[in-house]
């Protein structure tokens, strides 16, 4: 795997476990985080060549893609 790859995989899998940094932000802010996450992570697969990334790139996409939705429903409720 390549060194920029690499690079980008933690820079991901950050996002996912530093939640603590979206606690000062607002709704709008934190939605539209995880839609730039959600974006990385389809590029992630999308891009995605070595077979032994390619389980972590269905499975970031998933995990993004359903934390953006959660937070755009709730972002909805609260109107």
């Amino acid at each position: 795997m390549s060194r920029r790859m690499a690079d980008w995989l933690c820079r991901l899998r950050a996002c996912f476990q530093d939640e603590e940094k979206y606690r000062y932000l607002d709704d709008r802010a934190v939605l539209a985080q995880a839609h730039r996450d959600w974006m990385a992570a389809r590029k992630l697969f999308e891009f995605t060549t070595e077979p032994d990334l390619v389980d972590y790139a269905i499975h970031s996409l998933q995990a993004a893609e359903r934390r953006y939705i959660y937070l755009w429903k709730k972002a909805r409720q609260k109107g």
